[in-house]
């Protein structure tokens, strides 16, 4: 059974999660919300409902252990811990899992940013949640996940050449990357010494993180690994250093743009530097901050790149991101010590 929007009940009726009565007697609204995957969320008048994953591949037969066939295994790892939904059912033979979803839950790319402005408490928030986390993540055992180093750091086996799964801009950057010597090096480095410990969620962004008042609930642990924490925490300074960019004006005069960029960090640095701190309580230590800056600038390469799907070209809004990685892989000293300040 292919999911959609139409045949979404049958399927929760199929699995004893929804029986007719309740479907003739309440007005139930299911929503579409598929990108990598299918999605779909089966929602109550009263805000509770559903969340449907059911794995689409891009191409071919359907894998048997596909990224929403790992996502079960790690919810059911993961069950009990308060940052984490709860899965109802997983069915193997269609590729699809069901967790609980509640329609007062608000995504962290709603809520990180206020009239345009950084929320400090929202970062605040996420740092705590994050922290707790890693905290219970690190009593878990992960021996037998594979602990791959993330395919952005491994930016030296991709080749910049343009086919099905890699548009013109994407090969663009492939190449600008790997043509400075140093940050291939900075890449290398970590790719070398890839911790592998402790499980992590691997994808931390705004957009998989869901927040109702003080609570927030990470979705979304398709690539869930062994690695590094730092790298989850990367993966959410991300987001906002990605917001800056992305809220920064063109100039023709490169000194007016730069000191207007540099007034804007203000309230971003702000947020990041609540972020680390409030982390830093919640997993009672202070990790590497030079080496988060590192990842972060990974991080970004990432989004970067994603972002060129389907694009002919760098922009301009492109080309400071690059920078922007560039600066914090190959300077992390001068840029912790600038971020933290704020703490």
């Amino acid at each position: 059974m292919i999911l959609t929007r139409h045949n979404a009940a049958v399927f929760l009726i199929n699995q004893g999660l929804l029986d007719t009565r309740s479907l003739v007697d309440n007005l139930i609204a299911i929503r579409s919300h598929s990108q990598r995957n299918r999605g779909f969320s089966v929602l109550w008048p009263n805000g509770q409902g559903y969340y449907i994953k059911q794995h689409q591949p891009d191409a071919g037969p359907w894998e048997k252990c596909s990224s929403i066939a790992h996502e079960a295994g790690m919810l059911r790892r993961l069950a009990g811990l308060a940052q984490v939904p709860c899965l109802r059912v997983y069915d193997s033979w269609r590729q699809a899992l069901v967790m609980d979803w509640l329609a007062s839950t608000a995504s962290g790319h709603e809520r990180a940013l206020v009239d345009g402005q950084p929320d400090v408490h929202v970062a605040q928030l996420l740092g705590s949640a994050l922290g707790r986390l890693h905290r219970d993540l690190a009593a878990l055992p992960a021996d037998d996940l594979a602990g791959a180093v993330p395919w952005i750091i491994r930016l030296d086996r991709l080749y910049p050449l343009v086919g099905e799964d890699q548009s013109w801009g994407q090969a663009r950057l492939v190449a600008l990357v790997q043509s400075l010597d140093a940050c291939m090096a900075v890449l290398a480095g970590l790719a070398s010494h890839w911790p592998g410990e402790q499980l992590i969620h691997g994808d931390m962004k705004w957009q998989n993180c869901r927040l109702e008042g003080q609570r927030c609930v990470f979705i979304d642990w398709e690539m869930a690994d062994r690695g590094d924490p730092l790298w989850d925490l990367a993966g959410l300074c991300q987001s906002w250093l990605k917001a800056w960019i992305d809220h920064q004006p063109t100039h023709a005069d490169p000194a007016q743009a730069a000191e207007e960029a540099a007034h804007g960090f203000v309230p971003y640095q702000r947020a990041l530097a609540r972020l680390w701190a409030s982390y830093c309580a919640a997993v009672g230590a202070a990790p590497d901050a030079e080496r988060l800056v590192v990842l972060c600038g990974a991080r970004l390469l990432q989004t970067l790149y994603e972002d060129l799907a389907g694009e002919t070209d760098l922009s301009a809004a492109h080309t400071l991101l690059l920078q922007l990685a560039s600066n914090l892989l190959l300077a992390p000293q001068a840029v912790a010590r600038d971020w933290w300040e704020a703490a």
